[in-house]
């Protein structure tokens, strides 16, 4: 059993000690009270579980694991079944399995840590391997099978896809006949997304498995955990304002980026307090530039031809058919699209097929955006997370209290917007430029924006009033008027998009933004919106 020393860990979650770990348990009591019922049936009775933990790396396995390894312990004692069980808990990463031989040898050293006597009969494996591998492999079993005799086996393991690895096929054989013959293992492992030797029908461990989805955390999952780490750390101011409508606009605009990510949330708030959230920029930047060796790890991780299209899409930006990914990644469309699937099935990759088309893109924008970030493109990243301040206010505010220089710019925004929207889309373009014109000054840029963004999600939720083809025009001549307000490019962008698209019906057009623009956008289009 591990004994946690840290009360946080942005990436090691398995060294927090346990009060620490349950404080920040979130959006997980189904799957937890899961993994305890299985592993306590386990104990007590014959009917033995193998529960697999599948998701995305960052969504918080690790963290559940070590925690329940605490709350096992202590039920195991309330039930005074100490004597029914043998815990191991592996590392969260076992690079040193290559064989079964080392995996058998790896849980004897985690049982040796309980048992010390146990360390003579590794080194006696350790002694016997040269002059005789097979007797050592043997040896080793029945040293396990000793030590486990009349009780149950319950193994707790992470990144099981990389102990398959080591393993190797005939280990897989191995290690399953020995569970079938011993009948006393219960497994809870966990994997960040299933694999051919759990998935396909000729692999040993199919349909062994019951597996438990770990999906990704929602808003308040995510303001919950910012708010607890806020109180687990004394940040009462914080806490406090996480809680109050303007604090959850804020997070709105970190789970919007974070992408339901467990860990993105953990890493930003290091970052956080009342006065950044106001800006977000900043702790935004520090975010990524921790971030981006993780990115870089998990790079290195995959074949090179699927590191190329990666790459690829980081720089590309918008989502890319198979054929240009191809073309730009000098690779055959066959390949390119084998090497697709797998980075899709892996997570790195998400596909959105229109007619004949798939349109390849990064499954976590935050992996491109560190990427950017690293090449020194960090201009619209900027701009997208001041857009972002300002497109979730407008729901946590509405009908609430809010301070007087809110209300007054929700004022001006409001009477600007409705005067827009009456000009109707042929005198859009000149009432802006009379509107930056009035506000020539300091909150030019800003409050310019801030109209845009309003008259965005005013005008795509009820469908665009007169001719479409007006619609470009105007936008064409806003595009000219603005083209030096930074803070309009975004709203600029997504307009034409979605004029488009309603003009076409073509989802292809929506294909030219972002994931994360085009999630936003996605979100306010009337359901019938693309009928031509």
């Amino acid at each position: 059993m591990r004994d946690g020393f840290l009360r946080g860990s942005r990436y090691s979650p398995g060294n927090m000690d346990r009060q620490s770990l349950e404080a920040l348990f979130v959006g997980r009591d189904d799957v937890m009270e899961d993994v305890l019922s299985c592993a306590m049936e386990s104990i007590r009775s014959a009917n033995k579980h193998y529960v697999l933990l599948v998701g995305p790396r960052g969504s918080g396995k690790t963290h559940l694991l070590a925690l329940a390894s605490h709350l096992l312990v202590e039920r195991i004692k309330a039930a005074k079944m100490d004597d029914k069980v043998v815990v191991a808990l592996l590392n969260e990463e076992e690079w040193g399995v290559a064989s079964f031989l080392d995996f058998v040898v790896r849980i004897l050293s985690v049982l040796a840590s309980q048992t010390p006597e146990l360390n003579t009969d590794i080194d006696d494996i350790y002694e016997r391997f040269p002059k005789d591998p097979s007797g050592a492999e043997a040896f080793a079993v029945e040293r396990l099978r000793q030590h486990t005799h009349g009780k149950t086996l319950l193994l707790l393991c992470e990144n099981l896809v990389d102990l398959f690895d080591g393993l190797g096929e005939e280990g897989q054989k191995r290690w399953r006949a020995i569970i079938q013959e011993d009948g006393n293992w219960a497994i809870v492992a966990s994997t960040p997304s299933l694999f051919s030797a759990v998935a396909l029908q000729d692999n040993p461990f199919y349909g062994f498995f019951t597996i438990r989805a770990l999906d990704k955390i929602d808003f308040d999952t995510g303001l919950d955990l910012l708010a607890r780490k806020a109180v687990h750390e004394g940040k009462t101011e914080l806490a406090d304002f996480l809680r109050q409508p303007l604090g959850r606009a804020r997070v709105r605009a970190i789970d919007h980026l974070a992408a339901g990510s467990y860990r993105a949330y953990v890493v930003l708030f290091g970052f956080l307090d009342k006065e950044s959230l106001d800006d977000l920029v900043l702790p935004f930047m520090e975010m990524i530039d921790d971030l981006t060796p993780y990115y870089q790890d998990r790079m290195r991780q995959i074949p090179p031809a699927q590191r190329k299209i990666v790459e690829f899409l980081c720089r590309q930006g918008a989502p890319a058919n198979v054929k240009d990914i191809a073309t730009s990644c000098l690779m055959s469309q066959q390949t390119a699209a084998k090497q697709i699937g797998e980075l899709d099935a892996a997570g790195f990759v998400g596909r959105t097929r229109t007619g004949r088309n798939t349109f390849c893109e990064l499954s976590e924008p935050l992996m491109r955006i560190c990427i950017e970030v690293k090449d020194n493109k960090t201009q619209h990243f900027r701009l997208f997370v001041g857009f972002l301040r300002h497109w979730f206010v407008n729901r946590e505010l509405e009908n609430r209290r809010i301070e007087k220089e809110e209300q007054h710019l929700a004022a001006i925004v409001g009477i600007l917007t409705s005067s827009l929207r009456s000009f109707g889309p042929q005198h859009l373009a000149q009432e802006l430029a009379k509107l930056r014109d009035l506000l020539a000054g300091q909150l030019e840029g800003g409050v310019v924006g801030r109209v845009l963004i309003d008259f965005l999600k005013e005008n795509v939720k009820e469908g665009f009033a007169g001719p479409l083809e007006e619609w470009e025009q105007a936008l064409d001549g806003i595009a000219a008027n603005l083209a030096d307000l930074s803070d309009c490019q975004i709203p600029v962008e997504m307009l034409r998009a979605a004029v488009t698209y309603t003009k076409t019906g073509d989802v292809r057009c929506l294909m030219s933004l972002p994931l994360e623009q085009r999630q936003l956008l996605e979100s306010i289009l009337p359901s019938d919106a693309g009928a031509g």
